[in-house]
C-alpha cells in the first residue's frame, strides 16, 4: 500500500489554500488570541433556568382530556407501568 501520493496531494492542497499566520506582533497573548476560540458557559444561570422551567411544568394544571385518558388506562386492575419501574421511580 502506497500512501505517499495521497499524503503529498492532501498536504499540498492544504498548503495551497491555507493562509499563513503572521507573527509580527511581539505580544504573546495577541498571537495566541488569533488562533483560539473562547466559549463562556454560566452553569449556574443555565441550572436556574432549567429549574424554573421544570417548576412551571410541574405546577401546571392537567387538562381534562389528559386526566380522562389516564383514568381509562388505569381503570380496574390495569397498570401500564411495570412494578419494577414504579419501585425504581420511588427509590430514585
Amino acid at each position: 500500500m502506497e500512501i505517499n501520493n495521497l499524503h503529498l496531494n492532501s498536504i499540498g492542497a492544504y498548503k495551497r489554500y491555507s493562509k499563513p499566520v503572521s507573527a509580527k506582533k511581539s505580544d504573546s497573548s495577541a498571537r495566541s488570541a488569533v488562533n483560539t476560540d473562547k466559549v463562556e458557559f454560566n452553569f449556574g444561570r443555565s441550572l436556574a433556568a432549567a429549574q424554573t422551567a421544570a417548576a412551571s411544568r410541574a405546577n401546571a394544571p392537567a387538562s381534562e382530556e389528559r386526566l380522562a385518558a389516564l383514568a381509562e388506562k388505569y381503570a380496574g386492575d390495569n397498570c401500564p407501568v411495570s412494578s419494577e419501574a414504579v419501585a425504581a421511580a420511588i427509590i430514585a
